[in-house]
């Protein structure tokens, strides 16, 4: 039996339609990419600056947020040097004067200074389907981030599946199962976690989206 090929610990490497394509295609993100962007355009309808996207991936939300919302500047970051490869070409494709060049990120390092230095105060950091397939460590990591790179009354804005007190999706139940038999440290976040998280560094809920699949979008605001 062929062994599983080793993976990133702080990022889980989806399955692509042609891992030999220069544009990475995630099956996943032709679903959600979509309903994201329409989320993100009602979430961020009077702002312009810049935006982070943390764990962008093969870039395919990068290419429709930043269609989506021609007055914010989007930037990409990703710790994958493939993925990194792939938002490259996506960019080149689509020919978008605000998609920016993607920066490699790792959200457990001490990203804000370095992201302030490059862009200025942030008006929105974004992260999709991240913090579920990453140690709890990941998520500290890019909350205590966010409240340092955001210019004030900037949002931290995520999205995915996550636990909640009262009628928890049996998908997503069946779902952190499978995370934690994968690896230990993954799996579904509470809500209340990562709400608490937050909330330790003054980003308070303001919103709470539900998205197609038992997502949800969380929008927090400094």
């Amino acid at each position: 039996m062929t062994e599983p090929a080793p993976q990133d610990p702080a990022r889980s490497r989806p399955g692509y339609e042609d891992e030999t394509a220069e544009r990475l295609v995630a099956p996943a993100a032709l679903r959600n990419a979509g309903p994201i962007a329409e989320m993100l355009t009602q979430v961020l309808a009077d702002e312009a600056g810049p935006l982070l996207e943390i764990g962008a991936g093969p870039g395919q939300h990068a290419v429709a947020g930043a269609e989506a919302l021609p007055r914010i500047t989007w930037i990409p970051s990703d710790p994958d040097p493939l993925h990194l490869k792939s938002i490259r070409a996506w960019r080149a494709h689509a020919g978008l004067a605000n998609l920016a060049e993607p920066m490699r990120l790792d959200a457990t390092d001490d990203w804000a200074a370095a992201t302030a230095l490059s862009h200025g105060p942030l008006r929105a950091v974004f992260c999709a389907n991240v913090i579920h397939i990453a140690p709890w460590r990941v998520a500290e990591g890019l909350v205590a981030g966010a409240a340092r790179a955001l210019g004030g009354g900037g949002r931290l804005i995520l999205y995915g599946p996550f636990l909640e007190t009262e009628g928890a999706a049996p998908s997503n139940l069946a779902f952190h199962r499978s995370l934690q038999e994968r690896d230990p440290e993954w799996g579904v976040r509470p809500l209340a976690d990562v709400v608490a998280l937050a909330a330790l560094h003054q980003l308070a809920l303001e919103r709470r989206i539900e998205m197609p699949a038992n997502n949800l979008a969380l929008v927090f605001r400094r």
